[in-house]
């Protein structure tokens, strides 16, 4: 009699600690590389703290040489704010294949440059080259707590940088942060930024999270957030979902080979 083929180990179950929907690309990633992606949202988005200057700048877009957007949330708040259709002609750049769309559906063209991943740094290599820079006006839209990785990037370039707060986000109720993390059950959890590094220690416990199978941060800062309240992650090599899930997806196959 032949003996039954062993039963294969259930996907870990990964906490999606940012705001994106079901399809979002960490959840996608995460998906396409057999993890099952829970979603355990730890901060939502609020409208910015001054939205005189947002409407400024979503009404003078055309001032601009370049407008540089790093999420859909930031296309979508310009798109908004602004009285009268995208201006023709201004180049844009996202980060993301996600915000390049926004882009286009908001109307922009030519068509935006895009990094080749995720992360702020892949979309600067893309931009680096793609101008003089030196006395070119950019407008980036921003969030507080952001990285300033691009406007930091285009100024040293010689560009004329404004930077607009487009949206903000802020910490879910504690009682909501729990609730899903007790949902999800997680055996391991991506995390994209300090902020949400310490607002999850604070909500589920340092301890729930050193009993996790796998961290990864995205980032030193995020990962040094996760050591002062002493709790061990692995450190993504880049600063995108990709790479993220990467390094969740080789912590998995080391504790498969032990």
């Amino acid at each position: 009699m032949t003996a039954p083929a062993p039963r294969a180990a259930p996907p870990w179950r990964v906490a999606v600690t940012r705001d994106e929907a079901a399809d979002g690309p960490l959840s996608r990633a995460l998906a396409a590389a057999a993890f099952a992606p829970c979603p355990c949202p730890i901060l939502f988005e609020a409208p910015t703290a001054d939205p005189e200057a947002l409407s400024h700048a979503a009404a003078t877009l055309d001032r601009y040489d370049w407008i540089v957007c790093a999420s859909v949330r930031s296309v979508r708040a310009l798109a908004h704010a602004r009285p009268r259709p995208w201006p023709a002609g201004v180049r844009t750049a996202a980060v993301g294949a996600q915000t390049a769309r926004a882009l286009q559906d908001a109307g922009a063209t030519p068509a935006p440059l895009a990094g080749d991943g995720d992360g702020a740094d892949a979309l600067w290599t893309r931009l680096r080259d793609a101008d003089t820079w030196l006395g070119r006006r950019v407008l980036v839209a921003t969030t507080p707590g952001g990285r300033r990785v691009l406007a930091e990037a285009l100024a040293a370039a010689g560009a004329q940088v404004d930077e607009v707060e487009t949206y903000r986000m802020e910490v879910r109720p504690v009682a909501a942060i729990v609730s899903d993390w007790r949902a999800a059950a997680p055996d391991a959890a991506v995390i994209a930024s300090p902020r949400v590094a310490t607002a999850l220690v604070d909500a589920v416990g340092a301890g729930a999270l050193r009993d996790l199978r796998g961290i990864v941060a995205i980032g030193h800062s995020t990962a040094a957030a996760l050591t002062g309240a002493t709790v061990p992650a692995a450190i993504a090599d880049a600063a995108d979902f990709t790479a993220a899930v990467r390094t969740l997806a080789s912590l998995r196959d080391a504790e498969a080979g032990r």
